[in-house]
């Protein structure tokens, strides 16, 4: 089976990161994957010399670029049993190049603010002959989008790099930290609304002294600094910028990892990625975070920043807690490895290949 899967970015970050994720998977999987995306970043630079990887979308700032694109989308649905696009602007673009009547079409809805219900998005949902949902909350809403027709809820597979490492108190070491003290960290996108001033409150709420980790960068870390400072506890967080070759023993020398706002993406990877190495989550009550983490069993689910605050100073003072939440997590991660999400993806992908094709694919 030949898939391919587009993404209108050109930056690995959100729905890109997932694609790229996906399309390895497949690959994985003995099915031929491939991915197209905008060319010109550090996608781009990521995937440099991999066969499936296709930079041939344009960056859009003419009518010419649209036109380049158009012609991209019609050449990738010929040479594909199923095509799947990830973003609004890629699913409307395929509808316009024709997409859904030389190949069967399945949208990846990663955001439940996609789910609209109005005549043009029911429309353009139409023109799809199934789709594919991070969790199960959303699945029954995209059903209800795309008119009942083929939903997949399949997570954002795990990198093999996010294992399980060092203990914390070697991590911590490795890193320059101070091998004793409890760390409370948290992953992303410093930007409003991503949780990072829930996590700021709660570390100030925590009974034991702890070291704060902050992953990330962007716009909101001068505001961040602020609030830390007026909390009193500025000199207690490692801010260390975005960081990805280390992101694996960033995690292991956490005792726990917070998780209190959704990405714009919405496939919680980060939760993933810190179980994966180990690491229990601390996790607000998300739509989508219920697949991924049972309360006191992979993480604890705590509502506001005194919970989180509650939930960590649990985790510490009981080691046999924090052991047992360590270990469960792990376990759980190993259902979100690429071969097996590649394995889910084929046979979910097979329904609509031209050998076990869906009654709702091919032309409209």
């Amino acid at each position: 089976m030949r898939a391919g899967l587009v993404i209108s970015s050109d930056k690995f970050t959100g729905a890109a990161a997932v694609a790229e994720h996906w399309c390895r998977a497949l690959n994985t999987a003995d099915c031929e994957a491939r991915l197209l995306f905008v060319a010109g970043a550090n996608l781009e630079r990521r995937l440099s010399g991999l066969s499936w990887a296709l930079p041939g979308l344009a960056k859009e700032r003419s009518v010419a670029d649209v036109r380049t694109n158009i012609r991209a989308l019609r050449k990738m649905a010929e040479t594909s049993d199923v095509v799947i696009t990830f973003l609004p602007h890629d699913h409307l673009e395929a509808v316009i190049a024709g997409v859904h009547r030389r190949s069967p079409l399945i949208r990846a809805f990663r955001n439940p603010r996609h789910l609209r219900l109005d005549p043009f998005h029911l429309w353009l949902a139409r023109r799809c002959s199934g789709a594919l949902s991070p969790f199960e909350n959303l699945a029954a809403r995209t059903k209800r989008l795309i008119g009942g027709r083929p939903v997949a809820s399949i997570p954002v597979p795990v990198e093999d790099r996010f294992r399980p490492g060092p203990d914390t108190r070697e991590a911590r070491g490795r890193l320059g930290m101070d091998p004793e003290m409890p760390v409370i960290g948290m992953v992303g996108k410093l930007a409003q609304g991503r949780g990072f001033e829930t996590l700021l409150h709660a570390a100030a709420r925590i009974k034991s002294q702890c070291r704060i980790v902050v992953v990330g960068h962007g716009e909101l870390q001068p505001s961040l600094e602020q609030l830390a400072r007026s909390l009193g506890i500025a000199d207690q967080i490692t801010w260390t910028g975005k960081r990805e070759d280390d992101l694996p023993l960033l995690l292991c020398a956490m005792d726990a990892v917070v998780f209190s706002a959704p990405g714009s993406d919405w496939g919680h990877r980060v939760i993933s990625e810190a179980q994966a190495c180990g690491r229990p989550v601390i996790a607000a009550p998300i739509a989508g975070v219920e697949d991924l983490v049972e309360h006191q069993c992979t993480g604890l689910i705590a509502a506001d920043s005194q919970g989180i605050a509650d939930a960590f100073d649990r985790s510490i003072d009981d080691p046999d807690l924090a052991r047992r939440l360590k270990q469960n997590a792990s376990d759980a991660s190993a259902d979100r490895r690429f071969a097996r999400i590649g394995r889910r993806l084929a046979a979910f992908l097979e329904e609509f290949s031209p050998f076990g094709r869906s009654p709702y694919g091919g032309a409209r």
